[in-house]
Parts: structure tokens; C-alpha cells; sequence
């Protein structure tokens, strides 16, 4: 291909020089001059293939870069099928670990307040000793101090000291228990509907409601049969310590450990 082009250019020279020839004779009779003499043939050639020359070295970079991307092309190749036959592959399907159980916290009735207070319903078990059992107990913010259903009511001493005897309403008049307790002292209950003043004796019970109440109790002993609960808590009893949400009842229940 070079010798080719070199063969073409050297026709058009030849030509060129032949008509520069023929068109100087009339008006240059010294020509070529010095700074042409060394314009020749010779020279010419060797100018075109110098400038040829960096044709052909970007010819051959271009024929490495085209090998490389050969061998990247192949690579890549190779890596496709072996992507391929990896996917062919059936996957073994490892279970899951099953999640921790999460306890949840059980839903119970809120039992205390902002100021600590024991929150009480308007019905509550509470326990007392003695007997050492649990009873039914109403909670009446109304009345000042504590009673408890009392039949049989009977004073006398007892080694120089006040006491009381009486049976315990349960609630079944087949489960009275008999009681014998100290004497702490008689009060005078004045009833509304009765002009007459009651005279009634005082015992103190150990009482516990819930798992945060547990205070001696003063409780008037009186026959509340008529009731539907053997005890009434009054705000002796809840003073400072509990509040009473009429809306709930048995907040608080039985407890198994005394």
C-alpha cells in the first residue's frame, strides 16, 4: 500500500516539476535555486515515509487494543457460563431460625396513681387476722371508720382487761367463726333513721389488701347481715394510702402467699 502511494506521488511531482520548468524558463534563468537544491526526489521519498511512519505504529496500537478486548471479551464469556450454570443449580433452602418468643406483658387493672397511692375498687377481698381469712369487703370513702358484721356481740374481762366476744359473719350462718379479741374501746353510733344512739364495741384486725396495704384496722362490730358485704372499709382504713375507683371492682385479688 506505502509503494503505491509513494509511486502516485512521485508521478504528481514529476508533473509539478515539469510544468514549474516550463513556466520559469521565461522568467527565472537560475532555477533551482540554492535553497531548492536539495528538493529532490530522494528526498521527498524519504519525508513521505517518515510521514508515514506514525500511520503505521497507530495502526499497530490499534491491533493491540483490539487483542485485548479480544481476551476481555473471552473472559467475560467465561465468566457468563459459569454464572449460568451456578443458577442452574437448585438452591438448598436453610429454614429461618424461628424468632425469640417475646413475653408480653400481661394486661393488668392500673393499681397505682402519679403519688404512689394504691388504686382500690369499690368492692375488694381483703384479709383478716384474725381469722385469718379472706372476706368481702365494701369501700365507703362516706364513713369514717371501718365495721365489720358481728352477731352475738358479748363483753367481759379477762385478766383484769376488756374484752369481746362474737361470731364472725361470713356471709353463711353455717361458717360463722367465733371470735375472742381485746377491747379497744365503745363508741356511740348515732343512726339516721333512728333516734336512738348505738353503742358499739371496737377491735382492731390485722388487715392486708392486695400486696401493698397491710395495716392494723379499727372495725365497730355491728350485725350487717342485712348487707351484702360481711366488712366495710371506711377512710380510717384508706387514709393517705389508697384512692377508691368507684368504677372497678376486685382490683386487688386474692392473694396466695399471707
Amino acid at each position: 500500500m506505502l509503494a503505491s502511494v509513494l509511486s502516485g506521488i512521485r508521478m504528481r511531482f514529476q508533473a509539478v516539476v515539469i510544468v514549474a520548468f516550463l513556466t520559469s524558463l521565461s522568467g527565472c534563468a537560475h532555477w533551482p535555486s540554492a535553497e531548492h537544491r536539495d528538493v529532490t526526489l530522494d528526498r521527498v521519498e524519504v519525508l513521505l515515509e517518515q510521514y508515514c511512519q506514525p500511520a503505521q505504529s497507530d495502526d499497530s496500537d490499534l491491533d493491540g487494543i483490539q487483542q485485548s478486548l479480544n481476551e476481555q471479551q473471552q473472559r467475560l464469556d467465561t465468566l457468563t457460563h459459569s454464572i449460568d450454570r451456578l443458577a442452574q443449580r437448585p438452591v438448598s433452602q436453610v429454614p429461618r431460625p424461628a424468632p425469640a418468643p417475646q413475653c408480653q406483658p400481661a394486661l393488668t387493672k392500673a393499681t397505682t396513681v402519679a403519688d404512689s397511692k394504691v388504686v382500690v375498687g369499690a368492692t375488694e377481698w381483703v384479709f383478716l387476722s384474725p381469722p385469718g381469712r379472706y372476706l368481702s369487703a365494701r369501700v365507703d370513702t362516706g364513713a369514717e371508720t371501718s365495721s365489720i358484721s358481728a352477731r352475738n356481740i358479748v363483753r367481759f374481762e379477762r385478766d383484769g382487761k376488756r374484752w369481746v366476744s362474737f361470731d364472725l359473719d361470713t356471709g353463711n350462718a353455717d361458717n360463722d367463726i367465733h371470735l375472742e379479741v381485746p377491747l379497744e374501746r365503745n363508741v356511740l353510733i348515732r343512726q339516721a333513721s333512728f333516734d336512738d344512739v348505738d353503742r358499739r364495741p371496737v377491735v382492731v384486725f390485722d388487715v392486708k389488701l392486695g400486696d401493698n396495704l397491710h395495716q392494723p384496722t379499727e372495725f365497730t362490730l355491728a350485725d350487717r347481715s342485712r348487707m351484702s358485704y360481711p366488712v366495710l372499709l371506711g377512710r380510717s382504713f384508706l387514709k393517705d394510702v389508697a384512692v377508691v375507683d368507684v368504677g372497678q371492682e376486685f382490683i386487688h385479688p386474692r392473694s396466695k402467699k399471707r
